[in-house]
């Protein structure tokens, strides 16, 4: 087994390549909320039994296992006797699906095609970028700072008084974030909102956020992975939000 990361204009050449091959496939597509149990139970005619099998062990591997709980958007399954690809796209597959006979790439393809509002929240401690997509377009973008100091190493009650002047700072740091948010999001219905910068600011980010707690079925499973919280990490977040996985067995 091998993975790839895809571009959507890679994945569409790909699956193009797939459709003009000859031979059976066949194509099972998951959502997200069944991905393992829907693949476990597959169940397929007597010509591709052994293909159902194969596909039962396939979504049971490791690399499979972590990937989909990241991605959190189900997954393209093409089983043939000579290519068999799990594909995790970057939008969640909308219904389950069985077909067999001829690769049928139509649903992965109008996933890749249709037109997103994406959110988009770029969070370090100290810095954030805030960002709304519609399409390819950053229709939105506000980029902000904020002070906190960094740990103090000396002890006793100076460190404990400099701890809880950095929590306070962090606090209001948040909170300002949020409101920024509730601006800059608040005329816009995303379909999707992604989280990227220190992933361990997500849960108490959400904690302050009323806008985010109304939401939380629009943010991805997937932590963008981005060093700084900037504007040029926003632009290029977009390229790392279309990306698919694509496990080849």
């Amino acid at each position: 087994m091998r993975s790839k990361f895809y571009t959507k204009a890679g994945l569409h050449r790909f699956l193009s390549l797939l459709e003009a091959s000859a031979g059976d496939f066949v194509t099972v597509y998951v959502a997200p909320a069944s991905f393992s149990d829907y693949a476990e139970a597959l169940a397929l005619g007597k010509k591709y039994g052994a293909h159902a099998v194969e596909i039962r062990e396939a979504v049971k591997t490791k690399a499979v296992i972590d990937g989909a709980s990241k991605y959190g958007t189900g997954a393209a399954i093409f089983w043939s006797g000579f290519g068999k690809q799990i594909v995790l796209p970057p939008f969640p597959i909308a219904e389950n699906q069985v077909s067999e006979g001829k690769l049928d790439a139509s649903a992965l393809h109008e996933v890749l095609d249709r037109r997103y509002v994406i959110g988009v929240v770029l969070v370090t401690w100290g810095w954030y970028a805030l960002g709304v997509f519609d399409g390819s377009s950053l229709v939105e973008c506000k980029t902000g700072t904020g002070h906190i100091h960094k740990k103090q190493k000396k002890g006793g009650r100076s460190q404990k008084r400099f701890a809880r002047r950095t929590e306070e700072q962090k606090k209001d740091f948040l909170r300002r974030v949020s409101n920024r948010i509730e601006e800059r999001f608040g005329s816009f219905l995303p379909d999707h909102i992604f989280f990227g910068g220190n992933r361990l600011i997500l849960k108490p980010l959400i904690g302050e956020s009323r806008y985010l707690q109304t939401r939380t079925d629009k943010i991805s499973a997937r932590i963008l992975n981005v060093r700084y919280a900037d504007r040029e990490a926003l632009v290029g977040s977009l390229a790392e939000i279309n990306k698919s996985l694509v496990f080849t067995f």
